[in-house]
């Protein structure tokens, strides 16, 4: 039980005034005894493994970690994750609605904050963490349930949960999702295609009815629905970005160049992500969009010697030879040591019957590195060809 004028409080906010200020507020209304704060999300999550914490304010809008990317690792931690939290927001628009629903925030503040506000809220939190709603305490059941790995306990759990709040969504989402868990698609699809039609913001179940569809190798429908949760909560783009990932495993490179190009509009600083999804193309055998992607990279940062490098090798496998040379030229001209520049030249040079340019390549790189055996190699065989 929190006593909550004896409980510890953690407040969150690159602010510090704020954070003064809403200290200052508890402090009128004698609510909590001691008290931690924190500049950031990585700050906020020390303090939680370091110290023993009642009850959290998180900024929503915070440099480094936002408030909402604490909350899913705070929610994500077996000791943490039901830790009272109230989330304060400059405004409620579309996007922080869907995130904070997403990973279960208590309750929320629109700023400015006022005492009796801040009042109302935090009593709530420790009133339904001392008291949970039936709905809660079924789901929270159901949860453990699910990981000691009994699905038909956990579904029973979420049924009674059901019955507890049937205006509530979020219980329908989950027995679909354990029912997806148990390998029951069909009433899996039931009850998520429910939830998604009862609450047009619920991540959750979009999400799930990607997962759905792409077990079931329907890829228009998963792509659909995986679109529609990435365009609720563009901010949490990791669910696209490994949609795409898994279409590119199983080789349909149509479908996830769609869903990539669809996570760089969403994506605040699309040139990062693109070169985590180039990197991983290189390596799954998608050489042709790597390539792509790593020339709009190499245009947009000409001083980068690792995008030119890497636009030369997926050339290189894609068989397009004469360009992977001007790129693999570039790289080479940018870092004058980079010895793996160097070879992937000569051995373009060579496929393409040049061994005179090849060899100067090749004796380029022992110079930076005697020792390379490769380099050695392959300059017997320029030898060879002359």
């Amino acid at each position: 039980m929190i006593d909550i004028r004896e409980m510890t409080v953690l407040i969150v906010d690159d602010m510090p005034n704020m954070i003064n200020s809403i200290r200052g507020m508890l402090k009128i209304l004698e609510f909590g005894r001691e008290f931690f704060s924190a500049n950031n999300g990585e700050e906020a999550w020390q303090v939680l493994k370091k110290q023993h914490i009642d009850m959290a304010i998180f900024d929503y809008d915070m440099p480094i970690m936002t408030g909402v990317e604490l909350l899913r690792q705070v929610r994500d931690d077996r000791d943490l994750r039901d830790l009272p939290v109230v989330m304060v927001t400059a405004q409620a628009y579309r996007d922080f609605v869907a995130e904070v629903g997403e990973s279960e925030v208590g309750a929320y503040i629109l700023k400015p904050v006022t005492v009796k506000v801040l009042q109302d809220k935090v009593s709530l939190v420790v009133k339904n963490a001392n008291n949970p709603p039936p709905m809660v305490y079924h789901s929270k059941r159901a949860r453990d349930f699910e990981e000691q790995g009994n699905l038909d306990a956990a579904i029973a759990e979420t049924l009674m949960a059901m019955q507890a709040n049937p205006n509530a969504t979020r219980p329908i989402r989950e027995m679909g999702y354990y029912y997806f868990k148990k390998e029951d698609f069909k009433e899996a699809e039931k009850w998520l295609l429910q939830a998604a039609k009862l609450n047009a913001l619920d991540v959750f179940a979009f999400h799930h009815l990607g997962e759905l569809y792409l077990k079931l190798d329907d890829i228009p429908k998963a792509s659909k629905y995986f679109e529609k949760a990435m365009s609720i909560s563009p901010r949490h783009l990791t669910r696209g970005v490994n949609f795409g990932k898994t279409l590119v495993v199983i080789k349909r490179f149509k479908e996830a160049i769609k869903v990539f190009e669809r996570t760089f509009q969403l994506s605040d600083t699309p040139w990062h992500l693109k070169e985590e999804i180039a990197d991983f193309c290189l390596l799954n055998e998608a050489d042709e969009y790597a390539a792509v992607l790593f020339e709009q990279l190499a245009t947009q940062f000409p001083e980068r010697s690792d995008y030119n490098l890497k636009l030369g090798m997926a050339l290189e496998k894609t068989g397009d030879n004469k360009r992977a040379i001007l790129f693999l030229n570039r790289a080479d001209a940018i870092d004058k040591v980079n010895v793996d520049a160097k070879i992937r030249l000569a051995q373009n040079y060579l496929v393409l019957n040049k061994p005179v340019l090849a060899e100067r390549s090749l004796r380029e790189a022992i110079k930076v590195a005697p020792e390379n055996q490769l380099a050695k190699e392959l300059l017997k065989k320029c030898s060879l060809k002359w």
